[in-house]
């Protein structure tokens, strides 16, 4: 008989299994992955951004009375100090904070050291069958080791997690298990079915932080080229959201951190029936009238034979320059010394405001993490306890909300998973 069971050993179920164990709950962590933290290993290019200075609501999308209030209980500051009591010092690039070791293994690493330090008992390669209410008595109550518990209660309701190895039965469930991004690194929706057995309801989980498939390129021409890039999406005509950064061009299409910062919207616009864009610009370094005077004057300066794209050579990468030539509707082959000042006004806007037609979002296993989740109504926000059944919690992913890259999901997870675990 356990004080609190907490089903996934991912970064909320971490914090959420610590919060509770160090309260003096006596705890069950279940995995069904063959290790704990493995989605923590994976962030950051394996050096987990783990939160972020500049922390406000308008940095995550979902419900704002969610978001605030959880941030109002546990915040940047708070990550910090928890994993600085770890042994694990923080490291600030510019408000991205990292391990000192710049490992994320170190994190997972002190994970496991605290868990080992307050009891917590872990158990890995586990598959849960059924998730059911129970009935908990006195007796129940009053068998749990801790002494800190063994007060005799009144009969009340509880939880029996039937799996693999064994049933268990605890007073409290926090359940931590995900949605469907990363599934070989462990959320594979595999819980879904069971929670919806308990009456909860799970708006269907989209692909966030992810590339997504476009038309309006030669891609396949384009393929491996990276530059920096200004990237504004346009939902059913109106300019929703941008954001500059390193662009990487795909065969299938768009990816990079400036799309994975305004994939959310987009995701969900596409499942809606919307029309999506995506309007780049490839040099937000240069002004359109910056631009266009460069062309012009190089072409005034071009006195040889040169063709267009030698005219253009080093403006951008060579494979790029000449798909956004052909798009301009010039023809490369035309002398650069020819060019008029239509053809230089058709240049800037290829270069500089190019659309391409979103048509999906890659999928789940090529995502850092999902919009959707449990339906918010069903949970009381400022607790994450559900109005459903008291005594359970979600945190983490499960929860309907997802945040922009830059430590911002892991950050979530934390102040949800502490939430989650604190609550007795």
């Amino acid at each position: 008989m356990y004080d609190v069971i907490i089903i996934g050993a991912g970064a909320s179920g971490l914090m959420a299994a610590a919060a509770a164990a160090s309260k003096g709950a006596r705890v069950a962590l279940l995995e069904h992955k063959d290790d704990i933290g493995k989605k923590i290993l994976a962030t950051g290019n394996g050096r987990c951004n783990f939160t972020n200075t500049d922390m406000s609501v308008n940095k995550f999308h979902g419900s704002k009375a969610l978001i605030k209030n959880g941030l109002s209980q546990f915040n940047y500051a708070d990550t910090i100090r928890f994993f600085k009591e770890l042994g694990i010092p923080a490291y600030d690039n510019a408000g991205y904070i990292y391990p000192n070791s710049r490992q994320a293994a170190s994190v997972v690493a002190a994970f496991r050291m605290e868990l080992m330090r307050l009891h917590v008992d872990v158990k890995t390669g586990i598959s849960i069958t059924e998730i059911k209410t129970a009935r908990i008595t006195a007796e129940d109550t009053n068998s749990a080791s801790n002494p800190a518990t063994n007060k005799k209660t009144d009969d009340r309701t509880g939880y029996c997690i039937q799996t693999d190895k064994g049933s268990f039965k605890s007073k409290r469930l926090i359940i931590a298990c995900g949605l469907t991004a990363s599934p070989k690194l462990g959320s594979d929706g595999s819980l879904f079915r069971q929670i919806e057995a308990l009456g909860h309801h799970i708006q269907k989980p989209l692909p966030a932080l992810c590339g997504f498939s476009c038309d309006g390129l030669n891609f396949k021409k384009i393929t491996g080229v990276r530059c920096d890039a200004t990237v504004a999406s346009v939902i059913d005509g109106q300019m929703t959201e941008q954001n500059t950064g390193e662009l990487q061009l795909a065969d299938y299409g768009i990816s990079g951190i400036p799309v994975f910062q305004i994939s959310s919207l987009m995701s969900r616009a596409l499942d809606k029936g919307q029309r999506v864009e995506v309007i780049i610009d490839f040099l937000p370094a240069f002004s359109d009238d910056e631009l266009n005077g460069y062309i012009k004057d190089r072409s005034i300066t071009t006195t040889d034979n040169r063709s267009l794209n030698e005219m253009l050579n080093g403006l951008l990468n060579n494979k790029l320059l000449l798909e956004l030539i052909h798009k301009s509707g010039v023809s490369p082959d035309k002398k650069g010394r020819l060019l008029t000042d239509d053809d230089c006004k058709s240049l800037t806007r290829s270069i500089k405001h190019t659309a391409v037609s979103v048509k999906k979002p890659r999928g789940a296993e090529f995502a850092q993490v999902c919009a959707g989740g449990i339906c918010t109504k069903e949970i009381d926000v400022r607790t994450l306890e559900s109005k459903i059944h008291p005594g359970l919690y979600f945190c983490g992913e499960l929860l309907d909300v997802d945040g922009i890259c830059g430590g911002y999901n892991l950050q979530w997870a934390w102040t949800s998973g502490y939430i989650a675990g604190e609550m007795q």
